[in-house]
């Protein structure tokens, strides 16, 4: 009997699992932050979207505290048809707006920010409009990380430094 507690607590911890950081957090801001146990989403929103408009722009910042790299592969929102990463890019003097594909890196020790005028995500589809106030779910999927939920208050953006969707 001895000889099989060892073995018996091992099954017991492996069953167990790592412990799993609090999905939902706030940051030193006060502002919602959801995490895993190596990445973490904050100063999460979404642009609100004005009458007829089935579109909008959703913006976060991923940090990647860990020496691995992840890749954001998807998003998804019960709000929108469908929800992609974009990146703008200058084209001979033209802005040009396309979907990033393969999905996108997040370098190991690095933070990745979809903010306006550059990657951002985009709602299309959008089932009911974004209005100021509301919270739009947010589902984030990453190749090492999983899964990470979290919720985009919908609000205009402060700077005057971009052009909107």
């Amino acid at each position: 009997m001895r000889a099989a507690l060892p073995l018996i607590a091992a099954l017991f911890a492996a069953a167990c699992g790592a412990p799993h950081a609090n999905p939902s957090e706030t940051t030193a801001h006060g502002q919602t932050a959801a995490s895993t146990a190596v990445l973490e989403v904050r100063d999460g929103w979404a642009a609100p979207t004005p009458g007829g408009v089935t579109v909008s722009a959703g913006y976060v910042t991923i940090v990647n505290p860990t020496g691995a790299a992840d890749t954001l592969v998807s998003a998804a929102s019960p709000r929108a048809e469908r929800v992609d990463v974009h990146e703008m890019n200058m084209d001979g003097g033209v802005m040009r707006m396309r979907a990033v594909e393969g999905g996108l890196p997040v370098p190991a020790g690095a933070t990745v920010t979809l903010g306006p005028g550059g990657q951002h995500l985009m709602f299309y589809g959008v089932m009911q409009p974004f209005v100021e106030g509301d919270t739009i779910p947010l589902t984030l999927t990453f190749a090492n990380a999983g899964e990470i939920v979290l919720e985009l208050p919908v609000r205009r953006d402060d700077s005057a430094s971009h052009s909107e969707h």
